[in-house]
């Protein structure tokens, strides 16, 4: 299903079950919710030995916020970002050197609301051939790539849950080789799945 000779046709598999219609316009605003701060992150696609890979960040132990826990990368949307897409394209500048003219924005998963106060949007992007990965080693501590497929298989998804704020809430988790990849950026990756395999 991922091997290089359904490149072409993972590509469109993906702008068709993708929601697309807003990303063309360059007027569209952050979502806004009184109670959220909206945010985004970009889930970055590329081919490595044969196969996509889906791109990761373990974020800097010295970070305030998630510190040591594994992103996409992105963040809050600023004043300066014409729209919420470009907030998404300028925190991977930011934090990881990719370029935009590296990326090519295929479409975007639904909202998700978090436990810490975020109104987050998820764009899926491919990365074309010739990108290279800068840290920002204020905010990043390393980069790593998993194979999408890893992701596709059932039994690599765990759901846990926890008591957060006297509440019960349920999570997803990764383990792959020595990163854990949970919570918000787990979430993300479960919707993807579900889209790839409902096609």
């Amino acid at each position: 299903m991922f091997n290089i000779q359904n490149k072409d046709k993972l590509y469109s598999n993906l702008k068709s079950i993708l929601k697309t219609e807003l990303i063309p316009t360059e007027i569209w605003q952050a979502s806004g919710h009184d109670e959220f701060r909206p945010a985004a992150v970009l889930v970055p696609l590329f081919w490595q030995d044969e196969e996509i890979h889906v791109l990761l960040t373990k974020r800097s132990e010295q970070l305030k916020h998630h510190s040591g826990q594994v992103s996409f990368p992105g963040g809050g949307f600023d004043e300066a970002d014409i729209t919420i897409r470009q907030a998404a394209i300028r925190e991977t500048k930011e934090e990881i050197g990719i370029n935009s003219v590296y990326i090519d924005v295929v479409g975007y998963l639904d909202d998700i609301e978090t436990n810490s106060g975020f109104y987050v949007t998820s764009f899926v992007g491919i990365l074309k051939d010739g990108f290279s990965v800068v840290i920002n080693e204020d905010e990043v501590a390393e980069v790593f790539s998993v194979p999408l497929s890893f992701f596709c298989e059932e039994k690599n998804c765990q759901k846990r849950s926890a008591n957060y704020q006297g509440k019960n809430v349920n999570y997803y988790v990764y383990e792959y080789n020595n990163y854990t990849i949970w919570g918000v950026t787990a979430e993300i990756i479960v919707k993807l799945v579900k889209k790839l395999k409902n096609k």
